[in-house]
């Protein structure tokens, strides 16, 4: 068995999610999300997230190989999907030429909802009527989304993963030709994900050798990758289906939005990671057949300043409403969206709000836990980040690892790391939570300003 099967198994998502609710339980928070995607996986007969990875994985081989590219390098590829942020989507190349893909379930859910999003926009005519409807929205320079929810949908699910760490997807409801297309949509783009990645190891990146999260950084290393990786998906529909030409272009231009806004909306910093995907998404659509493009570009630049919008936690972003998920009467629902919606409320609250803001909110809401808290916010706001996160109880080796800018850093690890860390007894588990948004929402805003200058 290669290193990479090997590492593959070592990943066991059922511990995963059972540590989870372990530490759920022990905090006394809800656990029936996590509960009822164990009883999913139960009554599917196993974890369909990694076997539509699998699914995607054959078919990206199966295409690889038809392109001229040795099977038996291609065999020795495997692919696991991570219940964890800590990447988006990364290779990582071992000694005896095998090499693992890791994919994140971050990653999995937002291409889940930009397909239902997609599918729910697109005319279910004929093939005829369907090109006439885009070319009279390319005349009035309308998409056909639904822009409002679309954003408001990728609020609500960044604003979730960032403080709860689980995904929550809200997609409309779809009628049968509707699903039928977001499945090909989200298939697809799986696909050039999958593709992307093993790119980097096929064509020699050192990025995929090193193991580096998210991806190289390199442009031209990118922008092979990205190039084989459409020529892949392209050649894939031909034989290994489904749908055509326009699925498949539309499932590449969403990978490429779905790894920005996870990067962008999930994370502090990145490392090294993806040029800008406008760059990537103008690439593609000149490599597409003429009547794949047209609808691409049209879908890409609106997809792109919606992904914008919503993916924007920095200290002046504009503020968007999230609501229109709850309030939406065509969204599939869960059952504790309302119950959360008080909570959720909250959390956009204090993530939109300013450092003296939140400073000063951490002086009071630490008070009754001693000097170490008011001391930590006080450092922050100086500008004096490990200080500050020395006070709050961190230990000095992941002090480095958050500051350091060239490693990925989640909003959600940093999170987690300064609540279990934060020197506060006696507090209720919902009252550790806020008081750790606080303190993680300052540190984003003080790790980011040092990343720009």
């Amino acid at each position: 068995m290669s290193a990479a099967a090997i590492a593959r198994l070592s990943y066991d998502r059922r511990r995963v999610m059972t540590e989870a609710l372990d530490i759920l339980r022990s905090r006394g928070e809800d656990t029936q999300l996590v509960e009822s995607a164990v009883a999913a996986w139960d009554e599917h007969g196993g974890d369909p997230i990694d076997d539509n990875c699998r699914f995607a994985a054959q078919a990206v081989a199966g295409a690889l190989a038809e392109l001229g590219y040795d099977r038996a390098v291609l065999d020795r590829l495997e692919i696991c999907a991570v219940a964890r942020q800590a990447i988006s989507a990364t290779g990582q190349a071992y000694g005896d030429g095998s090499a693992l893909i890791r994919i994140s379930d971050a990653l999995l859910a937002f291409a889940h909802l930009y397909s239902s999003h997609l599918a729910y926009a697109r005319v279910k005519e004929s093939a005829l009527a369907s090109l006439r409807a885009v070319l009279r929205r390319h005349m009035r320079d309308e998409s056909g989304l639904d822009e409002v929810l679309l954003t408001a949908s990728l609020r609500f699910s960044a604003l979730h993963q960032r403080v709860l760490g689980g995904a929550m997807t809200p997609v409309p409801a779809l009628g049968a030709p509707q699903q039928i297309d977001a499945d090909r949509y989200l298939t697809h783009c799986l696909r050039f994900v999958v593709a992307h990645e093993y790119s980097h190891v096929l064509l020699g990146h050192s990025a995929a050798s090193a193991g580096v999260s998210s991806c190289s950084g390199d442009p031209r290393w990118e922008t092979e990758a990205d190039e084989l990786a459409l020529r892949t998906v392209l050649h894939a529909h031909r034989g290994h289906g489904p749908g055509t030409a326009l699925h498949a272009g539309l499932g590449a231009l969403l990978a490429i939005v779905v790894v920005q806004f996870t990067e962008r909306a999930l994370y502090v910093h990145r490392g090294s990671t993806h040029p800008p995907a406008g760059e990537r998404r103008e690439r593609l659509v000149r490599s597409l057949p003429p009547h794949v493009a047209l609808p691409a570009r049209q879908y890409g630049d609106t997809l792109t300043a919606l992904t914008d919008r919503a993916a924007d936690f920095t200290l002046h972003a504009v503020a968007v409403p999230w609501q229109p998920v709850l309030e939406h009467p065509h969204v599939v629902r869960h059952a504790l969206w309302d119950d959360y919606r008080d909570d959720m409320t909250r959390y956009a609250e204090i993530q939109s709000g300013a450092p003296d803001q939140l400073a000063s909110a951490l002086r009071i809401l630490g008070s009754g836990h001693g000097a170490a808290v008011p001391a930590g916010a006080e450092a922050m706001l100086s500008g004096r980040p490990r200080e500050g996160l020395r006070l709050w109880g961190l230990a000095d080796r992941r002090i480095e690892e958050i500051t350091d800018s060239a490693l990925p850093l989640s909003f959600w690890a940093l999170l987690e790391d300064i609540r279990e860390a934060l020197p506060v007894v006696g507090t209720a588990p919902a009252g550790q939570l806020e008081l750790a948004l606080h303190a993680a929402t300052l540190t984003q805003h003080v790790l980011m300003k040092e990343t720009r200058r």
